[in-house]
């Protein structure tokens, strides 16, 4: 049997054969377009004709996605930082916003996940404008509804402590508690 035949005849074969083990091996191979239009495999196209590709949005040349992405920060190898991360002065822009945004609020799930991931963005840009070299910023905000029940929060980090740490702050007012943890990691 040839790739050329027809799929109907492969087919047809293979219900003739049905007991047959090693006929049921025998299924044609489908490749592109040539076999969805005509049943057939068309052999006299070079073989990288063959093979499509579908992209969605805008069309990038071969020659673009071949570039090297940019990177963010040249490599200094420098092993410490020229200057630490400022746990103080994080913890400060923490305490500012997170009483800030939270003195008046009332506790209400929608709207506190929704505050919780605008709080942590604000948080982060703020940090940012620190403009700390070389330190990724991570920034966590809890918000629970303040009651007769317990939580803890905990974290694991693998981390070098000569220069990577954290700063945190907690809030509490009548109806809801909020922690804010910012995390500063060195990387080279």
């Amino acid at each position: 049997m040839s790739l050329e035949a027809p799929m109907v005849e492969v087919v047809e074969m293979l219900k003739d054969t049905k007991t047959d083990k090693a006929a049921k091996n025998l299924k044609p191979v489908k490749a592109g377009r040539d076999f969805l239009a005509t049943g057939t495999v068309n052999r006299t196209r070079p073989p990288s004709s063959v093979s499509m590709t579908h992209s969605m949005g805008t069309s990038h040349s071969r020659q673009e996605m071949r570039r090297a992405p940019e990177v963010a920060a040249e490599n200094t190898y420098k092993m410490a930082p020229d200057r630490k991360f400022p746990e103080g002065d994080v913890r400060l822009i923490l305490e500012e916003i997170l009483t800030d945004r939270l003195a008046e609020t009332k506790y209400d799930a929608e709207h506190c996940r929704q505050l919780s991931k605008s709080i942590s963005d604000t948080v982060k840009n703020r940090v940012k404008e620190l403009k700390i070299e070389r330190y990724k910023i991570i920034c966590l905000v809890h918000i629970g509804q303040m009651g007769n029940q317990g939580m803890r929060i905990g974290s694991r980090c693998l981390w070098d402590t000569n220069f990577d740490t954290y700063s945190s702050f907690v809030f509490k007012n009548g109806s809801l508690f909020a922690a804010a943890t910012v995390y500063g990691v060195y990387f080279e």
